[in-house]
């Protein structure tokens, strides 16, 4: 198949694959840092680093969980180049809440969810895009991040009460000021 012709080093086959899979990499990479170019660049690494590597892979790999993987090792180093810690900016283009309230309420439920992402860290948040928003099995959850199946689950586990715990901690503060 496709796969097989982009190991043996065929670049037309290669091309196909990121034809399909660069949309949702830069897609998940954008959810990752906030940034569309940035997640552009990121992805554009991406596949670099998989065309470079895709000859030296199993025969029976499964390239949606490795190309996941390789995004998430790549949004990784971004993270830890930048020393980003906090990945939403929060400036001057959000909303004030006197101004407009309707809309600040509209924002602010994508905002606390943003913020809940941001405050449990780029190794939490990335599971849960990576399951939740990208649809990855388990399987494919534990092949992408290197880990056991049993592992997958559990870091899922803990990366879900992570933000809920965030998230109702927000919700709290929010309720506070208003």
């Amino acid at each position: 198949g496709i796969l097989d012709r982009a190991q043996a080093g065929n670049s037309a086959a290669f091309t196909e694959l990121f034809d399909q899979y660069q949309r949702p990499i830069v897609n998940y990479l954008y959810r990752m840092v906030n940034d569309r170019e940035v997640a552009e660049d990121l992805a554009q690494d991406t596949f670099l680093k998989a065309y470079r590597a895709i000859d030296r892979t199993d025969p029976d790999l499964n390239f949606r969980a490795w190309i996941y993987r390789i995004a998430t090792n790549t949004a990784m180093s971004y993270f830890r180049r930048k020393r980003l810690v906090q990945w939403i900016p929060f400036g001057p283009g959000t909303p004030d809440r006197g101004k407009d309230l309707r809309l600040a309420e509209r924002v602010g439920e994508s905002q606390l969810i943003e913020q809940a992402m941001a405050k449990i860290g780029p190794s939490h948040s990335s599971i849960l895009l990576l399951r939740h928003h990208q649809g990855l099995s388990i399987d494919e959850l534990a092949e992408a991040l290197g880990i056991k199946p049993n592992a997958a689950k559990v870091r899922l586990f803990r990366a879900r009460k992570a933000f809920s715990q965030a998230y109702e901690a927000l919700t709290a503060e929010q309720e506070v000021e208003r």
